[in-house]
């Protein structure tokens, strides 16, 4: 948990403002930590990968700690083995800004960005992006450089998995995904996220 907690340094959502380390994800994190310990070698990657459903098609990396800090050749391992078996890789990175997280992830995770303004910041460098957004935010918006945004779908509907929609699939283009503040501390988390966003007339690509 300590490195997991070191990864994140640096965040601006740390410290009672994400919903990874104020919730359940912590907690089970933990539980998985414990477990890895007594068993390691039912807590590799491979083995993750070996039990996987059938209709798996994205596999995530890290649910607690930020794999964006991990060098670039874990970053290559991690890539290759998904592709191995046919799954694309969904992650996020709130420290995209660092050069060393550039060269290793962009292309393979999502920026995770407070401000639709840092978003299009995210975008001009190369990186597809993902935002935290106010509970109220609309479903369809654009940042302040008119990028297009749209609300995570299962947010919207609640009838979307990861597995069906796959937008957030960093090596494919598409549109700055919202996510609507959610978990413990998700209130003062989104108002980070001040820039307006303004209506869309036409469906986000």
């Amino acid at each position: 948990m300590a490195e997991a907690r070191a990864s994140c340094e640096g965040c601006p959502l740390l410290g009672g403002k994400c919903y990874s380390w104020s919730g359940a994800t912590q907690l089970a994190a933990g539980s998985a930590r414990k477990n890895a310990e007594r068993n390691p070698e039912r807590y590799t990657m491979a083995a993750a990968l070996a039990q996987r459903v059938a209709s798996a098609r994205m596999v995530r990396v890290t649910g607690l700690g930020d794999i964006g800090r991990s060098g670039r050749a874990l970053a290559d391992a991690v890539v290759a083995e998904a592709a191995r078996v046919g799954l694309a890789v969904v992650g996020y990175t709130h420290h995209w800004r660092e050069e060393g997280v550039a060269a290793a992830w962009r292309g393979r995770l999502m920026a995770s960005t407070e401000t639709l303004a840092d978003a299009d910041r995210a975008a001009r460098e190369g990186w597809r992006v993902s935002v935290v957004v106010p509970v109220d935010h609309p479903r369809l918006s654009r940042t302040p450089e008119g990028r297009a945004v749209v609300v995570c779908p299962e947010q919207a509907s609640g009838r979307v998995t990861c597995n069906d929609c796959r937008l957030c699939d960093a090596s494919k283009p598409g549109p700055v995904i919202a996510f609507r503040e959610h978990g413990n501390g998700s209130k003062a988390a989104a108002k980070r996220a001040s820039a307006p966003a303004t209506a869309v007339v036409a469906a986000a690509p």
